[in-house]
């Protein structure tokens, strides 16, 4: 007579060596799955900081082309209610001003033209933090022809909606554009 047997056995003998290789797979590839899953999230997050980086620099260069905008419209037009920096005495024709280069020169209010909120807003539809401003300074340019020439030199700045700047004019924190043109007459 013949041992029967069990169906427990039958099956411990079937499965042999191979005992928990599945387990070990699923293992192996559920760590795959969740690393390829975090380094999609990284790189999700990092593509959208790259984007606002973009949006935010986009911005602030258009803000700083409104401002200049603005103050070339002035000058074409001989808007005396801008301020215009003279040309510094003991400089010589063809020389460019450099008030622009100071930043202290940019916290002085007599020194510069802060777009009006009013046009900001027909332009943006809103009003930034802080206005853009920009500094017209004449110029002399060298005689052509028997003709004197007069020109101005204008810089305008646009901020971010987080710039914060200390008492001589270097940012604290958010960022700027400068944006600049050479007008002569």
């Amino acid at each position: 007579m013949t041992a029967l047997r069990s169906p427990k056995n039958a099956l411990q003998a079937a499965a042999g060596p191979e005992r928990g290789i599945v387990l070990l797979l699923v293992l192996i590839i559920l760590v795959v799955l969740s690393g390829a899953a975090i380094w999609a999230a990284k790189a999700s997050i990092s593509g959208e900081q790259v984007a606002n980086n973009i949006r935010i620099s986009t911005t602030v260069t258009e803000l700083a082309e409104l401002a200049l905008r603005y103050c070339e419209d002035g000058v074409i037009q001989n808007n005396n209610t801008l301020v215009r920096l003279p040309f510094p005495m003991g400089t010589t024709s063809g020389e460019l001003p450099s008030a622009w280069q100071t930043l202290s020169n940019w916290t002085v209010t007599s020194n510069i033209n802060v777009m009006p909120n009013a046009q900001l807003q027909d332009a943006l539809g809103r009003s930034p933090a802080k206005a853009p401003i920009c500094m017209i300074e004449e110029m002399r340019l060298a005689p052509i022809d028997m003709q004197r020439l007069q020109g101005f030199l204008i810089t305008a700045r646009g901020f971010s909606q987080d710039y914060v700047e200390a008492a001589n004019g270097a940012i604290t924190s958010g960022t700027d554009a400068w944006v600049q043109t050479m007008i002569r007459f």
